[in-house]
């Protein structure tokens, strides 16, 4: 009876070891592991971004003259179509990411899309882009010649790939943060990079 008592004892003990152990070292390292690495991504993702110059104003006027700029105060994604877009692979890839974006960032006050092209596009393009929800939600700049977007995102996206040794892709976005400054540019086919905008689009989001 004592041998039992004794094995009974020896168990409990180390029960209470191993409850005291996991409590006030396990769970805590476990935790302070779970933050520090949290903490460094976060570091990595905002190191990664810059300022690549600043956007100019989307304005939207009002029958009584009123001014509004629709981008003013927002985390942008911009996307620059060119001239007289159709409705290519590439393209269909861009608009149905922005479906994407609209989905998981949609709600969000300070959440917005810009897309730029210059002349309607090919019906094909127009008819793809007006069946998605996104597309009332999104900002279209409809602009002769492009002018100064053309330029701001051509400049910044230059001064990008060199400041970072990265290859000019054909696609691309840019990620623009409240101030209007851009802050970061992504190959818009490749899933990856689109996957790290996401991360930094909710880094910059202000809380609502």
């Amino acid at each position: 009876m004592n041998q039992e008592k004794g094995k009974l004892s020896i168990r409990r003990r180390l029960l209470v070891f191993g409850a005291i152990f996991l409590v006030f070292v396990a769970l805590p390292g476990m935790s302070w592991l779970y933050l520090s690495r949290g903490l460094n991504w976060r570091k990595e993702a905002n190191a990664e971004l810059s300022n690549y110059g600043k956007i100019r104003p989307a304005f939207i006027i009002f029958p009584d003259g009123e001014k509004r700029d629709q981008l003013d105060q927002k985390i942008v994604v911009i996307h620059n179509f060119g001239e007289n877009p159709d409705l290519t692979e590439a393209n269909k890839k861009i608009l149905d990411t922005g479906e994407n974006l609209y989905n998981q960032f949609g709600k969000n006050f300070y959440f917005t899309l810009c897309m730029i092209k210059e002349g309607p596009g090919t019906a094909e393009f127009r008819s793809h882009a007006q069946t998605l929800p996104s597309a009332d939600f999104a900002t279209w700049v409809w602009t002769g010649g492009l002018g100064s977007w053309r330029t701001i995102l051509e400049n910044g996206y230059e001064l990008y790939c060199t400041k970072n040794n990265v290859k000019p892709a054909s696609e691309y976005y840019a990620l623009v943060d409240t101030t209007g400054v851009i802050r970061r540019f992504y190959d818009a086919m490749d899933d990856k990079q689109v996957g790290r905008m996401v991360e930094q689009i909710a880094i910059l989001l202000p809380k609502e």
